[in-house]
Order: C-alpha cells, then structure tokens, then sequence
C-alpha cells in the first residue's frame, strides 16, 4: 500500500502550494543584509522546526523514519539545495527574468525523462500545454532583450540557471519517484534537513544581531514557505510528474501578481500575455489528466 493516499484535489494542492512560492520576492524585498544562502537557511531551520512539532503533537513522528530508498531523500535535499543556491545566483548575476525564464525549462526535461525513469506512459496530450507553458515564460522572461545585452556576469547567470532548471526538474521526478514509500510531509522534513547542512557555512558568517533584527519576518517567511512546501508535495505525489512540471509553472505567474501589487513594480504587457499562456496550460493539463483518469 502506497503511503500517499489519493488527494481530494491533487492538482489544486499543487497550484495553492505554487501560488504560495510566489510571495518568496516579497518576502526576500523586507529582510535586510542577510545573504541569500543566510536567508535559505534561517528559513529551511525554522521550517524543519515547525514540521517536528506539528508531528510530534499529532504523534506522526513514526512516518519520518527511513525505510526504503534512502538514498533518494539525500539526493532529494542536494537537489534542492542546488535549485536554491543556483536559482538566487543566477538572479545575483543575471537579474529574475533570466532566472525565472531558465529554472522554469523544467518541465522540458520532466517531459523528456520522466516517461523512461518513472515508467509513466508519454502522453500525447502534455504536448500543447508544454508548448503553451514554454511561450509564457519565454514572454514573461523577454529573453531576445536580455542575451542581446550578455556580458561576462550574464554568462554565469545563464549558467547558474540552467543549473537550477535541471535540478528542479530531477527534484519533481525524485519527489514522484518517492511518493509510494514517504508521505508528502515525510519528504519535507528530510528534503529541508539535508538541504540545511548544505547552507549551514552561510549562517554561520551572518553576524548575531543581523539575524535578530530580521527575526519575525524570517519565522512569517519560515511558517509561509512551508506550509506551501508541504502542500505541494503532497499534491505532486499524487499527479503525473509530467503534469506536476506544468501546474508549478503557476509560481511565476503568482510571483509576478505579488511584483506588481505588493512591490509596486510595472507591469508589461508580454509579461501579462505570458501569464496568460501558462495560466491557459495548466487549466489544459489538469482538465485533460482527469478525463483521462476517468
């Protein structure tokens, strides 16, 4: 018997999870003089923290315990590590729309390496929205403006991004791979544990009084992020690794309503149109997964 039971809404727990994901930028604009990989790690301990009491009052502990494959919950916390330490670099170098354009390639290499790694049947269907999603974040990201201003810095973005798309792909394709024998809230604690000893040498650097001058935002940040962590995972246990690659997709988009609304940053209309194709290929993908279910 698989450990994930069948969700209520798989597809809308992935879409919640990522529309959370999308508040990071206005979380990241309020917390001062932290480095990022200070800032990932601050929030990575208070969420791990925050998973250990809410199972230890619900007596969930037991599930937390390594079994099978565990192997693959190291691999998953380097992976997200990666995507993390990758994705922030590539926006140091490159600015967020060559980060967001390039972590996003990743339901390209789900689409490709899934079928073969995961025994899922490719499905003719996951074409048009893949199509329709790739459009979007190429109009979100305007990337003919960018590269055509490229210089040594832009190099090691592009770098650092392509980086972060292929390990956010392979991380979507463990978390499926993991999802018979770990609960969705099980792959949250150890993919937030192994990813904290990763970033523990920029905590240690962050002076004292930094850290507490940005306390209660960085624990609003902790409660926020993973909560939106647990309730995708659950949600993409439960879906095509294909389809989930798609619907995360949704992060951007929430991202950028959170840019202009909350950080009063203008809006184009590319990047509107964008929102728009990626929006319209994850309806198209959830509606197509359950006629096909049914």
């Amino acid at each position: 018997m698989p450990v994930q039971k069948n969700s209520l809404n798989p597809y809308l727990e992935v879409v919640t999870g990522s529309i959370i994901y999308g508040t990071i930028g206005v979380f990241l604009d309020k917390i001062q003089n932290m480095s990022t990989g200070s800032i990932l790690f601050s929030r990575l301990f208070f969420g791990l923290c925050m998973i250990f009491v809410y199972l230890l009052l619900n007596r969930g502990l037991g599930q937390l315990k390594p079994h099978r494959k565990k192997r693959y919950l190291l691999l998953l916390g380097l992976l997200n590590a990666i995507t993390g330490i990758c994705y922030f670099s590539s926006i140091r170098y490159s600015g967020v729309s060559v980060a967001v354009l390039l972590l996003y390639t990743a339901p390209v290499y789900v689409n490709l390496f899934a079928p073969s790694i995961l025994g899922e049947h490719s499905n003719s269907n996951s074409v048009l929205p893949l199509l329709l999603a790739i459009t979007g974040v190429l109009l979100i990201a305007r990337p003919g403006e960018i590269l055509g201003h490229a210089g040594p810095e832009s190099q090691k973005g592009l770098l650092f991004g392509l980086l972060s798309g292929l390990s956010f792909g392979a991380n979507i394709i463990t978390i499926r791979y993991l999802r018979d024998d770990y609960s969705g809230i099980a792959q949250t604690f150890w993919l937030t544990g192994i990813s904290l000893l990763f970033m523990l040498p920029a905590a240690l650097s962050t002076p004292t009084t930094v850290f507490v001058k940005n306390l209660d935002i960085l624990l609003l940040f902790s409660l926020t992020i993973t909560f939106a962590a647990i309730i995708y995972l659950i949600g993409i246990s439960g879906i095509r690794a294909q389809t989930g690659s798609i619907l995360a997709l949704v992060e951007p988009v929430s991202g950028i309503f959170f840019d202009v609304t909350v950080l009063k940053n203008p809006l184009y209309i590319s990047t509107f149109l964008g929102c728009v194709f990626i929006l319209t290929a994850a309806y198209v993908i959830s509606k197509r997964d359950k006629v096909g279910l049914k």
